[in-house]
């Protein structure tokens, strides 16, 4: 009787006709560990049914563990459902690794990297040719590396130089830990405000495509910087602000200070805080800056452009434009990359390769059309590019390596 109701409430779920209360039920069976294997079978029956696995692996096979399906169904079943509970605010789609509502023509479910990816297609479905991506140069995945500028000129390579004290800017020691993150260390004796704002300076932090860095500032913030990008900071914050500028893309832990808002231009925005957990993406290739808050409260924007964001919104400021536009988005996949992993929700090729592009370090060249296929998922950051190429071609995108150049052929 059990396997009867998961069995209709999944299709009703596919067919998008569940009502609240059956998404409630479906929610709390999908938790329930003893009904896995039920739910094992009816993901096998729908992607059956979409013609995917077909003469690849056969019901029988996945169920005796005679082909790679097996250990991809039970990775879907065992991803991480923490937050599960809040139906009203999309907990099927936080657990739709194996079943999504949206209109697409087939799911190819793949187990890579330590990682479930989940692949949508946008256009008619492909036969599932697996062609090896030709041998080349080892394509390294990015690492801690970044250049700090002091005030006089002097840039330090960070990821060369030494543990401990690398540099003194006025009353302040500027500091490399154990754990190849820097610090800013603050005067052991008082020193009078006039004093610190005469010696005020400048640092600026820059990461190289294929890098990334962390640094605590003066008063205790954190910030986590992506690859290509950089972060212009004061050695000692005296102001009424604790000003920054930024490019490119970064995490930002603020240290509450309710004197002191702290306060982050990016490309012609201001995003200003007084202790929260935000990420600022201003690339110049991305066509928005775009301000996601965890927790907390900021204001975004430029002038009367701006919005006040509640955690999980994200705030889009289109410079082109002058327009400003706020919507909730999925927090865990626009701050995964911190944490070390990608996490693609409904990501189109397009951005998946930018972000490519800088955390290998290499250039994406379009051959025709780029593909307007879309990912979902979650990938570590250290996986070779080889294994990221190879998943994508089991959906028909085609690569070419030259050296650091990347040739998509959609």
């Amino acid at each position: 009787m059990q396997s009867q109701r998961i069995h209709y409430l999944l299709d009703r779920y596919i067919k998008g006709l569940l009502t609240g209360e059956d998404e409630r039920e479906l929610a709390k069976l999908l938790q329930d560990p003893a009904q896995e294997s039920f739910f094992r079978e009816e993901l096998v029956r729908f992607l059956e049914a979409e013609a995917l696995i077909d003469g690849v692996a056969g019901r029988e096979e996945v169920t005796e563990g005679g082909e790679a399906w097996e250990p991809v169904l039970q990775r879907v079943l065992s991803v991480d459902k923490s937050g599960v509970g809040e139906v009203e605010k999309g907990v099927l789609r936080r657990l739709g690794y194996g079943l999504r509502r949206w209109s697409v023509a087939a799911i190819l479910l793949l187990l890579a990297g330590g990682g479930v990816l989940l692949f949508l297609r946008g256009r008619e479905a492909k036969p599932i040719v697996t062609v090896a991506v030709k041998p080349a140069a080892r394509i390294q995945p990015g690492a801690n590396k970044a250049v700090l500028t002091l005030a006089n000129g002097q840039q330090i390579i960070l990821n060369n130089v030494q543990n401990g004290t690398i540099g003194q800017q006025g009353n302040i020691r500027v500091i490399k830990l154990d754990s190849g993150q820097l610090a800013y260390a603050t005067p052991t004796a008082a020193s009078p405000a006039d004093q610190l704002a005469k010696d005020l300076l400048y640092n600026t932090i820059t990461t190289p495509r294929g890098g990334q860095y962390q640094v605590t500032m003066a008063d205790g913030t954190k910030v986590w910087l992506n690859a290509e990008s950089s972060i212009r900071f004061p050695t000692a914050f005296t102001g009424k602000n604790r000003e920054v500028e930024l490019t490119g893309e970064a995490y930002f832990e603020v240290k509450a200070d309710k004197d002191k808002p702290f306060l982050v231009k990016a490309g012609q925005t201001e995003t200003r805080v007084l202790g929260t957990s935000f990420n600022i993406m201003a690339y110049s290739d991305e066509g928005a800056v775009k301000a996601t808050l965890l927790d907390g409260a900021v204001s975004m924007g430029l002038g009367t452009h701006s919005a006040l964001l509640q955690p999980g919104e994200q705030g889009q400021y289109d410079e082109s434009r002058g327009s400003m536009a706020t919507r909730m988005v999925n927090t865990r996949a626009v701050v995964a990359w911190k944490d070390g992993y990608y996490f693609f929700d409904r990501t189109p090729v397009k951005s998946v390769m930018r972000q490519i592009a800088r955390w290998y370090d290499v250039t994406i060249v379009y051959q025709g059309a780029a593909p307007k296929d879309e990912i979902v998922g979650k990938l570590p950051r250290t996986a070779d590019v080889l294994e990221v190429l190879h998943i994508m071609e089991l959906i028909g995108i085609r690569f070419k390596i030259e050296g650091k150049t990347i040739i998509v052929r959609g």
